[in-house]
């Protein structure tokens, strides 16, 4: 590493980390503070409602990092234009690509940070986030259905998984074709690391579609294959699940016959929006060095642009027809990130040497 590539990546890193936490601070105070607050229950205290504001800061100030990317280089290549540092390192023979290479291979170094943080640190306390809100918000007669392993299907009243006790569970057994061939109600339940213990309960027996026999219990243990847990996922939103959580997820539908659809997209979307910074700076390159000279405002309006196109197109687009199942979750998540960085490789590579 030269003289120039530190003068410029000093620069540069002293330009993103104060954006950044500038910008943290802003989403923070103005997305946080103003709007999540006003929709929580008039019953749930000042510090449980900051808690749950600090909790879910980490996930939230992730979708200002490629702002703060955009935002550093146009701040220090603008200047670098304005002060005509950029002509004086072209006359002595130092190419765009030269000196762009430095701030893309950090920025993405910055990235793989930033992805192993999203995955490891914010996803977790977001979903303690979720926890503390839906403690301060309690809902009473959870109904709630799922299709377990060998061809079971689920129906509960109610669930407590630290006491493990089921109020009112039904299972549906049916055969390869579909059919039922057995309805098994109890009103309460639990559960040991291999089996269900069910009591007070009863059993109809089908062929054919047409019951054939019926049975009661006091109590009755079968096998069990379901993770109890599993029953309420609904209630671990897949944005605050880390990456081998969704996998695990994933991995648990696809062998219970089960739609996968949004974790597959969750877990493609925080493995690619990481990313965003390195594309949006290759973007921002280019547009720096040819309007560079209109000012630090211009460039944070042109950062707010195409930050917000960016999302535009990832999520409210493309993730959204990927989770409809009209697109390759892939293609969903990554498909901004190539379309970036198709775009700025071609504004970059037009780029006066």
């Amino acid at each position: 590493m030269n003289i120039l590539d530190r003068y410029l990546l000093k620069d540069y890193l002293k330009a993103f980390f104060v954006g950044f936490l500038f910008f943290s601070a802003l989403v923070v105070v103005v997305r946080l503070l103003d709007k999540d607050i006003k929709h929580f229950e008039e019953g749930i205290s000042y510090l449980t409602a900051v808690k749950i504001v600090l909790y879910q800061a980490p996930r939230r100030i992730m979708e200002i990092v490629p702002v703060s990317g955009f935002v550093a280089i146009f701040f220090v290549l603008g200047r670098m234009v304005r002060n005509n540092e950029f002509v004086a390192m072209k006359a002595g023979g130092i190419s765009v690509y030269r000196i762009l290479t430095p701030v893309i291979i950090v920025t993405l170094l910055l990235c793989i940070v930033f992805a192993v943080f999203y995955d490891r640190v914010a996803s977790p306390i977001f979903h303690q986030a979720n926890l503390l809100q839906k403690k301060a918000t309690p809902k009473h007669g959870r109904y709630l259905i799922f299709k377990g392993k060998g061809n079971r299907e689920f129906y509960l009243h109610q669930i407590n998984l630290v006491e493990k006790k089921i109020n009112k569970l039904t299972i549906w057994e049916s055969n390869e074709a579909g059919e039922i061939d057995r309805i098994i109600f109890a009103k309460n339940a639990t559960w040991t690391p291999t089996h269900w213990q069910m009591s007070n309960g009863d059993i109809r027996y089908f062929e054919y579609g047409v019951e054939i026999g019926y049975e009661t219990f006091d109590e009755k243990s079968i096998e069990r294959h379901e993770d109890p847990a599993r029953f309420i996922g609904s209630d671990k939103d897949p944005r605050a699940m880390t990456i081998k959580e969704l996998k695990e997820q994933i991995a648990y539908k696809k062998e219970a016959g089960q739609i996968s659809r949004i974790e597959q997209v969750k877990l493609h979307h925080k493995i690619a929006y990481p990313f965003a910074a390195v594309v949006v700076v290759m973007l921002g390159s280019p547009i720096a060095i040819r309007f560079g000279k209109a000012g630090f405002f211009a460039g944070l309006v042109i950062a707010f642009f195409l930050v917000f196109i960016y999302w535009a197109i990832s999520f409210a687009t493309l993730e959204g027809l990927s989770e409809n199942g009209k697109l390759h979750p892939f293609l969903a998540c990554w498909g901004a990130n190539i379309i970036y960085g198709i775009v700025g490789t071609l504004l970059i590579w037009q780029t006066p040497r």
